[in-house]
């Protein structure tokens, strides 16, 4: 084991230990994960970042290559998760988008959504600066046969619409979230639903028409997640025509 995979693990260990009722990797892995979790709430990932570690004084650069050797090399859920919250920190701003060939590999080694949905985040800051660089990647993964990459390439689209001052045209959004709109995978369904609520932020008009035109391909569970926000009134138009054209395709069925 790395040095400074084994120095961050043992600082994560000196936290008191799991409550019995606390079992994150029962619902952040979906029972899938193959991490191991030390059990660690937020607040104490948090505070061993402002702690530090021995080799926190160093130059940033050096910094990216420790934490991306971090990355690759434990197998703990929350050490990892301090790598990518290495990244979020705000002086890391001027060199995250000279880090994505870096992160762009991180992709392959995520199992659970709250790893995939921190990475969606830095990618979707890099992709708001040099569209032309993350875009074409985002594109090759929303035809993967790995759940998590599709996943990955929605979600990073916008993240947090809130969190964005640029956006990518309607349309460049639209046809990597198509592809995924009858894969049938919880979490690909459930980032389907996310993004389709946060490209309603910015193009109502639009992404209204387009769950209108697909109301009998969405998933339940994207429906739910797409709709969540929506004024009452269109969210139950939309319910009752989802619920008509999913009665017309049961009869030219039988």
């Amino acid at each position: 084991m790395n040095s400074h995979v084994r120095e961050i693990e043992k600082a994560l260990l000196s936290f008191p230990a799991r409550t019995s009722s606390h079992h994150p990797e029962s619902y952040i892995g979906g029972g899938q994960s193959r991490l191991r979790y030390i059990g660690l709430r937020v607040p104490h990932l948090r505070q061993a970042m402002r702690q530090g570690f021995s080799f926190s004084r160093k130059s940033t650069a050096e910094l990216a290559q420790i934490w991306n050797q971090v990355w690759w090399e434990s197998d703990c859920f929350e050490v990892m998760a301090l790598a990518l919250a290495w990244f979020y920190e705000p002086q890391q701003k001027a060199v995250l988008c000279d880090s994505w060939p870096l992160l762009q590999k991180w992709s392959s080694r995520i199992d659970n959504w709250a790893h995939s949905d921190t990475l969606s985040g830095l990618y979707a800051r890099i992709l708001e600066q040099n569209p032309q660089v993350v875009y074409p990647t985002l594109v090759d993964w929303s035809l993967s046969d790995q759940p998590w990459l599709r996943r990955l390439s929605v979600v990073s689209l916008l993240y947090y619409s809130s969190q964005r001052k640029k956006v990518l045209p309607f349309k460049k959004i639209r046809a990597l979230v198509h592809p995924q709109i009858e894969f049938a995978h919880y979490y690909v369904q459930k980032g389907v639903g996310w993004t389709l609520r946060e490209s309603s932020n910015v193009y109502p008009t639009e992404t209204y028409a387009y769950l209108k035109k697909n109301i009998s391909k969405v998933s339940s569970h994207a429906f739910s997640a797409a709709t969540e926000k929506l004024p009452p009134r269109k969210k139950q138009l939309l319910k009752r025509l989802r619920k008509t054209k999913k009665l017309k395709i049961q009869r030219t069925r039988r």
